[in-house]
């Protein structure tokens, strides 16, 4: 089938009105950005801890190892906080903020699943969650002020605070001690 609208000729491929694209992002940004945040969250925990980085390490996600893993975890993220804001904003923000170490939790122990990681992050980030809150409020605080100026800072303001996330889990981490249970 073949369309004419003002001059343009569409086939039947595209969607009416454009509504299908926005699967389309949906997918990509699942199977795309998903894995690539991952693989930020990788480059900028190894560049914390001091490590060599590669160009190759942002798409360090992109592999049999962590691929499926990457896109479980932000995924069954998105759905839990998509569940606990239906309730109200304030649950769904507090369970933002439990749940944000997760990928971090994944990246150190590949051999969990996105859900153990999900529990893992909620039982580390018992008593850091303001913590967290005050760090994304002076993110949140930056980013507007950048807005002025034409979001330029937020060259310099995004890699700062990525490594400020890899450093507070490491902080968080090395807080932890995990409960034991004796039978």
């Amino acid at each position: 089938m073949v369309v004419e609208h003002r001059g343009i000729i569409a086939t039947g491929v595209i969607p009416r009105g454009l509504r299908g694209w926005r699967y389309i992002y949906l997918l990509a940004y699942i199977f795309f950005a998903f894995p690539v945040a991952f693989g930020l969250n990788m480059t900028y925990l190894r560049f914390s801890r001091g490590e060599t980085l590669d160009a190759d390490h942002i798409f360090g996600a992109f592999n049999a190892t962590f691929y499926k893993k990457s896109i479980a975890v932000n995924l069954l993220s998105a759905i839990y906080i998509f569940l606990w804001s239906l309730l109200l904003v304030v649950p769904g923000i507090i369970k933002s903020l439990s749940y944000f170490l997760a990928p971090y939790i994944l990246i150190d122990n590949p051999s969990l699943t996105g859900e153990q990681a999900i529990c893992q992050s909620m039982k580390m980030m018992d008593g850091h969650k303001m913590d967290l809150f005050l760090i994304l409020l002076g993110y949140a605080g930056l980013s507007i002020l950048s807005a002025l100026l034409l979001f330029i800072p937020m060259l310099w303001i995004v890699p700062y605070y990525m490594t400020v996330f890899a450093k507070f889990y490491e902080n968080v981490k090395a807080e932890y001690t995990p409960v034991t249970v004796i039978e």
